[in-house]
């Protein structure tokens, strides 16, 4: 069974079962925009370092909310990348955003593709599903994750170019660096990625 079709099986499995990753994160209570769930540390596996949590935003109508996924430093953390997901309980769209708004340090494309590619949970870290569902995103849909990393850095670089003497990295008029549509339905010709 590939990858695709394990995360499409999960999702249908919540489906039936009358609940969806987001109800999980939330422990089955109604979003409060801006709170983190499950909690301010969200769910981290120590030994990989990385870590996702869950929330949403009152003035996006068209998403249930988005997981952020991060890998942890000593002294810093890397945002990779935000899942954007629609009320059905799917995934609809996957993007980068501004160090402002994640209160990252930068790294380089190179860098944060290769922290994309190493970025996994281990299989014991709980709960299990929300586990699972974030470690398949990034097996079925990694090149996009990392389509989406030149593109942020070609953003910042085209907003720095037009802004010259401001700091782009804390320019809040400038958020979402780089989005892509997906469906977890579509595993040929993948849609395209673009700088938002």
């Amino acid at each position: 069974m590939t990858a695709a079709q394990r995360l499409a099986d999960l999702l249908d499995d919540l489906a039936r079962q009358g609940t969806s990753v987001m109800r999980l994160v939330r422990g089955g209570r109604p979003a409060e925009p801006w709170r983190l769930y499950p909690g301010e540390e969200g769910i981290f596996d120590r030994q990989t370092r990385c870590q996702f949590y869950y929330h949403a935003h009152a003035d996006r109508p068209e998403e249930d909310g988005h997981f952020h996924t991060v890998r942890l430093f000593p002294d810093r953390t890397l945002h990779l990348v935000g899942i954007s997901m629609a009320a059905d309980g799917r995934p609809r769209g996957l993007f980068t955003v501004n160090l402002w708004a994640s209160g990252d340090a930068y790294a380089s494309a190179a860098q944060l593709k290769r922290y994309v590619e190493q970025f996994r949970l281990r299989d014991d870290v709980e709960p299990r599903p929300l586990v699972q569902f974030i470690n398949l995103v990034f097996r079925v849909f990694g090149a996009q994750i990392r389509q989406l990393q030149d593109a942020k850095i070609a953003a910042l670089a085209q907003h720095r170019a037009s802004h010259p003497g401001g700091d782009v990295f804390s320019d809040r008029s400038l958020e979402i660096l780089s989005w892509s549509d997906i469906d977890v339905g579509q595993t040929i010709d993948p849609p395209a990625v673009t700088r938002a």
